[in-house]
This record gives C-alpha cells, structure tokens and sequence, in this order.
C-alpha cells in the first residue's frame, strides 16, 4: 500500500483535552474460548503490575459495511443472546491502563481520569503491542484457536469544562458541528444538546463517529461542574482477511488515529486550538 498522507504532518497539543484513549481489535470468535480463558490468561501477567480484575458485560461485535441500507441500520441496535461469554477488565496498579478481553475483542485504554497526563500515542500503541503478543502466545500455547483479526478501532474521548473554551450554549461554536442553540424571546431559550455524527473514510476504509454529551461531575468542593464529553471514535475492516498483526497496526489504527486526531483540529475554533496549545498553530 502506498504512504498514506494522513499518517504525517499530525496535529500536536501541548495541553489537549483527551481523558481516555482506546485501542481495539476486533477477532473472529473462537469457539473453544471459555470464560475459564479469562482468568487463565490474567495469570500469565506480571500480577504485580496487573493487580485488579473486574467481570463486564461483553461488548457486541460490530462490523462496518458500506451497503445503501448499512447507514439506515445503525439507528436502532437491539441485540439479544443467551451467550454467557463475559469481558474480563484487567486494570494496573496505578489505574491508568486498563486491558479489555472477551471471546472475540481485545481493547487497551489509557485512563486520564486518574489525573496522569496523556503520554502520547506512540507509547500506547507499544503497551498494546505487548499485550496483543501474549494473548497470541497464550491462544497458541493453549490450543484454543486462531487469533484472526477483522476490524480495528480507535477511540478518543476529550473533556472540555465550562469555563475553558465555552462558558454556556451560544459558546459551543467552538465546535464547528454547532451552531448557537436556538433561543426564541418569552417563548424558550436553548439549554443543552446531545448528539452523534457519523462520517464514512474514503475508499470505504472505515466510519468516524462524533459524539457530543453534556455531563456534569461533582468535584471534591461539591461543586456540580458541567463539562462537555466529546467521543471521536475511528472503526473500520481488516483488509484481505490478514492475520498479521502488524499489518492491523500500520493499514488499521495507525489510520484511524490519524483522522480522529486531524478531524479534532479541524473541528475546533482557531481560539479553541490555541487555548489546548496546538503547535505551530
């Protein structure tokens, strides 16, 4: 495949909002992949180092088609099963990693929200690579079958107090999606909006999905601080059904990563830009 322009040149913040990155992979399900499986590969890691474990609900498979009808699907998904398969979260000592595995996905996150500060894609990306080298090693050695990857994911989620870059409504132009909410005199003024775009990669690479949430979170001076949660999350197919994880990597997330991280400065206001440092803004 040729270099690909949106791997180079990328936008870099001194301060930027981000709270949580995740990595993901997607793999075709195994059918000797127990829960047993779970607790059995957590063993093989350094216990110090991965001291917490935690049962979840597993996460759905999705895939991403390009069909006319695949758009018009994605606005109600009900999925119901009787599959007893769980996901395992598996955090560090510190709280700022956290390892997600169930029959079928395996995800690596980065959790801000312990106040570390964000240390960088690259550095992430070599964790993962660790991590997804075990879990291989261990499906070999345990016979339970093929780790075939089928689609990548790759997610960014900032948080942007009030008080920063906006202070009410009328100030969340800073975001280019938005407008002023709409205010009509003695009739009814705009006071929040939630809401999810979705944008198709070219060459049917993938999906970009834009989420925008008010929250709110009560701080240790109980004070109910608002702040917006703005999800970028790039997913999209392996190509030609290759179990080269390092082809994942370069053709999958390193793509992905690349557009959430340009479509964020391109979606924010010049003033907003400059308020988390971009460089050589």
């Amino acid at each position: 495949m040729p270099d690909d322009p949106a791997r180079f040149e990328l936008p870099e913040y001194e301060n930027p909002p981000v709270v949580e990155t995740i990595l993901g992979i997607q793999f075709d399900r195994m059918p000797s992949f127990q829960n047993a499986h779970l607790g059995a590969f957590w063993k093989t890691l350094d216990s110090a180092k991965w001291p917490v474990v935690k049962d979840a609900p597993p996460l759905p498979t999705r895939f991403e088609r390009f069909e006319e009808t695949a758009r018009w699907a994605k606005a109600i998904h009900l999925e119901l099963t009787q599959d007893p398969t769980c996901r395992l979260q598996i955090r560090n000592h510190d709280g700022d990693r956290m390892i997600q595995l169930q029959n079928g996905r395996i995800h690596f996150n980065w959790l801000g929200q312990t106040g570390s500060n964000y240390p960088r894609y690259n550095i992430i990306r070599n964790e993962f690579e660790v991590v997804l080298e075990k879990l291989v090693k261990f499906i070999n050695q345990e016979q339970i079958g093929r780790f075939q990857p089928n689609q990548w994911e790759v997610t960014y989620v900032n948080h942007i107090p009030a008080g920063t870059v906006w202070n009410g409504p009328n100030d969340w132009t800073f975001c280019r999606l938005l407008c002023p909410l709409p205010s009509v005199d003695n009739l009814f003024e705009g006071e929040s909006f939630n809401g999810e775009w979705h944008f198709r990669i070219p060459e049917e690479r993938g999906r970009l999905y834009v989420t925008w949430q008010l929250a709110q979170q009560m701080d240790v001076q109980e004070r109910d601080d608002g702040f917006v949660r703005l999800s970028l999350t790039a997913r999209g197919p392996v190509g030609n059904s290759t179990d080269d994880v390092q082809v994942v990597f370069e053709e999958g997330l390193e793509v992905g990563r690349s557009i959430i991280v340009k479509t964020f400065k391109a979606l924010m206001s010049d003033e907003a830009n400059q308020f988390w440092g971009l460089k050589n803004a």
